[in-house]
């Protein structure tokens, strides 16, 4: 009896551990779960992803004079919420485009890599790390403000930068 009760809580330890590292690595998460109000945080300060793709994401990270590179067009991207969360979890290795989840690269998760697939110097670039829930408010927020919506305009950049637009978006008046 105690033999059979040990191997059933064995069996369930068993269970419960594959479940939880299931969990742990969700290559696929809700995307329906999205908050774009907590995503525009991410995109301004978590994920710091306004220094490179710029406030509007169309990659003219020049209007901000703290950018170092300058990113893709986030507006004009044909990847879908899976892609996003992909290059968010990843990067893209060869660029400059960081990846955000701190488990990259230590198993293959990542298109099959390891970092010691990577030569020296050659490494995917690494950026501050996100939770699953901040990419997938990111990815809502890209969704909501920035794929497919064309050249910026006055009325996204004042609801970006809200009360300082008089002066951030002056370039965009009387257009």
């Amino acid at each position: 009896m105690i033999k059979a009760f040990r191997f059933a809580m064995t069996c369930t330890l068993a269970v419960f551990v594959a479940t939880m590292a299931i969990a742990a690595f969700n290559p696929t998460p809700d995307f329906t779960k999205g908050d774009p109000e907590k995503g525009k945080v991410v995109y301004q300060r978590i994920g710091n992803c306004v220094n490179c793709h710029g406030w509007a994401g169309d990659g003219k990270a020049g209007r901000n004079p703290l950018s170092h590179a300058i990113g893709a067009n986030i507006r004009e991207t044909k990847l879908d919420s899976q892609g996003l969360y992909d290059v968010l979890r990843c990067g893209l290795p060869g660029t400059q485009m960081p990846y955000h989840d701190q488990a990259s690269y230590k198993d293959d998760r990542c298109f099959g890599l390891t970092m010691k697939d990577f030569a020296l110097g050659a490494e995917p670039v690494r950026g501050k790390t996100m939770r699953e829930a901040q990419m997938v408010d990111l990815i809502a927020y890209l969704k909501k403000y920035m794929i497919g919506h064309g050249a910026p305009n006055y009325e996204e950049c004042a609801l970006y930068f809200g009360g300082s637009a008089d002066k951030s978006c002056a370039a965009f008046k009387g257009k």
